[in-house]
C-alpha cells in the first residue's frame, strides 16, 4: 500500500522537523520573528506521531487480515519494536551516564521507568503497549459494525483528550510508561476505520480542517504564552489537543487518496523500511549540527531537518546491511 509507505516518510521528515523547530521555539522569546517561524513550523507538524500510529493501526487491525494465535503474532510484531527498544534504551542510558559521570543508578532507573531514555524514545514505549493489545483490540475490529466502531473511536478520544487536558494543564503527567498506549487506542482504531472507509469527504473541506488546524495550533500556542506561559502553550502541541486531533484525521484522509509514491516505488519502499531507525538515530545528529546551520530559520528548519533525515538514513542504511544488526532498526 503506497500511501502507507508514503506517509511513514514524511511523518519520519516531520518528527525531524518538529525537533529541530522545538528548538527554536524555546531558544527565542515569544512573539519574536524567529519564535514565530519555529512556531510555525512546530505547529504545522504536529500530526506526525498520531499518523504512526493511524499507520499501524491500518496494518495491524484489519479486518481482513487472517488472525493469528497470541504466540504467533507476538513472535512476529513484538520483536520488530522490543528489540530495537530495548538495545536502544542501553545505547542512550550508557550514553547519558558518558555525557554526565554523576547520574547514579536511580537517575539511570527513573529515566528508564519513565520511558525516556532520551526524550524520543518515549514512542517505542508507547506502541509497545499497543502492540502487546492489538490482538485483543484486532477482534473488537471485526465483531464490531463500523457504527459500533465509530462510537468506540469518538468515546476513547474523547476520554483521551479530557486526559491530556487534566495531565497538561491541572497536574502532572504520570511518571510511569506502562499506561501511555491507553490514550493512543482512538488514533490506533482510527486507522483501521480510515482505511476501511469508502468514503472520500471533500477534499476541499479536509484541507481546510488541516490548515485551519495549524492556524489555531500556532495561535493558541502563542496566546496562552503571553497569557499564562509558555509551558502551558505547548498544549497545543499536545499529540491529543482540541486542535492536533482534527488536524491529523483529516490529514490522513488527504493522504490516503495519494497513491503515486514519493519516489519509485522500489526506493520508497525501501526507505519505508528504513523509518524507524532514522526515528531511532536522528537525535545523535541532531546534536551534531545543531547550530551549524546559520541562516533565517525559514530556511534553516527546513535545510537541517532535511540534512539529518538524509545523514540518519544514510546510517540505518548502513546498520541495516550488517546482518546481525539490521534488528535494531
Amino acid at each position: 500500500m503506497v500511501w502507507l509507505d508514503n506517509i511513514r516518510i514524511l511523518a519520519t521528515f516531520s518528527v525531524i522537523l518538529l525537533h529541530v523547530s522545538a528548538g527554536v521555539v524555546v531558544k527565542y522569546g515569544v512573539g519574536t520573528e524567529y519564535w514565530w517561524v519555529g512556531n510555525i513550523y512546530d505547529s504545522a507538524v504536529r500530526w506526525c506521531i498520531p499518523l504512526f500510529v493511524m499507520i499501524s493501526g491500518a496494518l495491524l487491525l484489519d479486518p481482513d487480515r487472517q488472525e493469528e494465535g497470541l504466540i504467533t503474532f507476538y513472535k512476529k510484531r513484538l520483536s520488530r519494536i522490543f528489540i530495537p527498544l530495548i538495545t536502544w534504551s542501553a545505547f542512550f542510558l550508557i550514553w547519558a551516564t558518558f555525557k554526565n559521570p554523576a547520574l547514579s543508578t536511580d537517575d539511570l532507573l527513573k529515566r528508564l521507568l519513565s520511558g525516556m531514555p532520551y526524550y524520543h524514545m518515549w514512542f517505542l514505549y508507547m506502541i509497545f503497549g499497543l502492540y502487546l493489545f492489538t490482538p485483543f483490540l484486532q477482534k473488537i475490529v471485526i465483531h464490531s459494525s463500523k457504527k459500533e466502531l465509530l462510537y468506540l473511536i469518538g468515546i476513547t478520544l474523547i476520554i483521551s483528550a479530557f486526559n491530556f487536558v487534566h495531565g497538561q494543564l491541572l497536574s502532572e503527567m504520570p511518571k510511569l510508561f506502562i499506561n501511555w498506549f491507553l490514550f493512543f487506542i482512538p488514533y490506533f482504531l482510527l486507522g483501521t476505520y480510515i482505511h476501511q472507509d469508502n468514503h472520500q469527504p471533500s477534499k476541499r473541506l479536509l484541507w481546510g480542517i488541516f490548515i485551519l488546524s495549524i492556524t489555531l495550533t500556532s495561535l493558541g500556542c502563542y496566546i496562552t504564552a503571553i497569557s499564562v506561559n509558555l509551558t502551558m502553550g505547548f498544549y497545543f502541541y499536545g499529540y491529543l489537543s482540541i486542535t492536533v486531533i482534527p488536524m491529523s484525521i483529516s490529514l490522513m484522509y488527504i493522504l490516503k487518496s495519494w497513491n503515486n509514491p514519493i519516489f519509485s516505488h522500489s526506493t520508497t519502499k525501501t526507505v519505508s523500511a528504513l523509518t524507524l531507525g532514522v526515528y531511532l538515530v536522528h537525535p545523535l545528529i541532531l546534536r551534531v549540527i545543531d547550530g551549524m546551520i546559520n541562516t533565517h530559520p525559514i530556511l534553516s528548519i527546513p535545510l537541517a531537518a532535511l540534512v539529518i533525515f538524509i545523514i540518519s538514513l544514510g546510517i540505518t542504511w548502513g546498520i541495516y546491511q550488517v546482518p546481525y544488526l539490521k534488528r535494531i532498526v
